[in-house]
């Protein structure tokens, strides 16, 4: 005989049936049925410091692993605190489920503890948003909440459950015919739309393909390589596609960073899965220049065009589109070598001008060459993840970090800006990939954002090796304030160099200060020797406060802000 189950067995149940084996969570009153869901199911949880950062941990899971991710928050303060959570990862197109809890129904509008319009609230920053307000249906409204978040363009899926509709029990109906959604769907353009994109390509000369989030989301790395090999057309990544095709690819420019000079240069760009916003600096120069033709692929018709109109639109995944081009393509793979060893030039220029930076006076440590140092010292290591955090930081990350594989150099793809994801997506790859190193580059104030969850780190044993740019401020900041107003102004901007070392001593991990650059790779030895003896690592590293990269200096004139 069948039993009644409560709520959040219900819950958790329908997670795990749904390919969702983590949730990132804090607990609170109005959720504590899904955590004991997940006990009687075995759903893994991993409970944090605060709202916020579950949000962006359950974020950093889904860009490490390319499928959905589920974070659960508590009512009230608790959705309040995740919101820059859900508006990170729904404007960075990342397919995230998130469970919160809400006011029973019997206590509405009376004043209770937490009540808040939650619905209303998280409208802007969702993709999807539904309330549960019968037990039995909890199953199907997760089953549709995950299918939301990953299916067509990914996005952040919203299921809020009232406290005592989530711990009532009840029978998870039966039906005498399959429910729920096919796993995976993909849409294809138009025969006529490939063939013209692929006369556009073939009859170019100087092609370049940019492959962005959406690439990655359709699962198109090795439809991206093949389309590489075969047409012989130079590829750049961006944002949550890096790794999609090696950076070491002899088809590969690397990060946009760095490939941004062959594209700008191109009088074909092919656009993966990517919007003209600001990162794309609105589809006009320095990336893409007046008389350029373009040709955009996106899942979502309103994603193609806008502020650069393409020549040719695509409306299909990624991936599948891939496929079909690749198939249609008529031309030699090699007609595009001399043109592909030009755009590896200019790539190489690049990061040489990032190398020349490197070299120039400081007091103290340099924090590009300190990011060089330590995306070399990842890089040896061999299969690992590495993260970028922070203002000018991140900067200095993703020029000098390498990627190899998808999911495993990450930063903020969207065009947010968020700082603070960095230790969160760091813990989400540790979780992910407990077998490898993870590496996390960020500054101090973005650090100071979540440095909490070393506390999480080292409970649930995911151990990440920390560098902190220790410049004693908001670095981008406090530049555009001297800028601006005078080399004397920085209010607001001065952090203290406390010894964010220490932290890592406060949870029973591994912390040490450098201050010389002799004295960097040798830290970075014992802190992975430390990570791979299961506790947290962070080096403090202390750099000059009046070295900015060249690339934070002139993006005050490129208007993305």
């Amino acid at each position: 005989m069948r039993n009644p189950s409560h709520g959040g067995v219900l819950a958790a149940r329908a997670l795990n049936d749904s390919g969702v084996e983590t949730v990132f969570a804090l607990p609170g009153g109005h959720i504590l049925p899904l955590f004991e869901g997940a006990r009687v199911e075995g759903l893994r949880l991993i409970d944090t410091r605060h709202e916020e950062n579950a949000v962006f941990m359950a974020e950093g899971w889904a860009l490490a692993m390319g499928r959905p991710a589920a974070a659960a928050v508590t009512a009230g303060p608790g959705i309040a605190n995740a919101f820059a959570g859900l508006a990170e990862a729904n404007a960075a197109g990342v397919p995230l489920v998130v469970i919160s809890g809400r006011t029973g129904l019997a206590q509405r509008h009376r004043g209770a503890v937490q009540d808040l319009d939650q619905l209303a609230a998280v409208a802007p920053v969702t993709k999807w948003r539904a309330e549960c307000l019968q037990t039995e249906r909890i199953p199907e409204y997760v089953a549709q909440a995950v299918h939301q978040a990953r299916s067509g363009a990914p996005g952040v899926a919203y299921l809020e459950i009232p406290q005592d509709v989530f711990g009532a029990s009840a029978f998870a109906p039966e039906k005498p015919w399959p429910a729920g959604h096919p796993a995976d769907l993909r849409a294809v353009p138009v025969p006529a739309d490939v063939d013209r994109a692929i006369g556009l390509l073939q009859e170019a000369s100087r092609p370049v393909a940019l492959a962005g989030s959406g690439a990655f989301f359709s699962g198109a790395g090795e439809a991206l390589r093949a389309f590489a090999e075969r047409t012989g057309i130079p590829v750049t990544t961006t944002s949550a596609a890096r790794g999609l095709i090696d950076d070491d690819h002899p088809r590969c420019l690397g990060g946009l960073v760095h490939g941004g000079i062959a594209l700008a240069s191109a009088d074909v760009a092919l656009v993966l899965g990517s919007r003209f916003n600001a990162n794309l600096v609105y589809g006009g120069p320095p990336l893409f220049s007046p008389g350029q033709q373009v040709i955009q692929v996106d899942i979502r018709p309103e994603h193609i065009g806008g502020l650069r109109r393409p020549e040719v639109g695509l409306l299909g995944d990624v991936r599948s589109t891939l496929e079909a081009m690749t198939e249609a393509w008529g031309k030699p793979g090699d007609a595009f070598d001399s043109w592909t060893q030009q755009a590896r030039q200019g790539a190489e220029i690049s990061r040489r001008s990032w190398d020349d930076e490197c070299e120039r006076p400081a007091k103290g440590l340099h924090p590009g060459w300190l990011a060089r140092e330590v995306a070399r010292f990842a890089d040896d290591q061999g299969a690992g993840t590495f993260v970028s955090d922070g203002g000018d930081s991140v900067l200095w990350g993703i020029a000098f970090s390498k990627a190899h594989r998808p999911g495993t150099n990450l930063f903020i793809g969207s065009a947010m800006g968020t700082l603070g994801i960095g230790l969160p997506f760091a813990l989400a790859a540790r979780a992910a990939r407990p077998d490898e190193p993870v590496f996390l580059f960020t500054g101090d104030g973005a650090f100071g954002l979540s440095a909490i969850e070393l506390d999480t780190a080292a409970r649930h044993r995911l151990p990440v090796v920390t560098v902190v740019v220790n410049n004693g401020g908001w670095g981008d900041v406090r530049h555009e304030q001297r800028m601006w107003y005078g080399e004397e102004a920085d209010q607001g901007a001065v952090l203290s160099t406390m010894r964010y070392d220490l932290l890592a001593d406060a949870v029973g991990g591994h912390g040490e200060r450098v201050t010389d650059p002799a004295d960097v790779r040798p830290a970075l030895e014992r802190a992975l020797k430390a990570a791979g003896e299961g506790v947290p690592a962070v080096i403090d590293a202390l750099t000059d406060p009046d070295v900015m990269s060249d690339l934070m200096k002139n993006l005050g004139g490129l208007n993305v802000m």
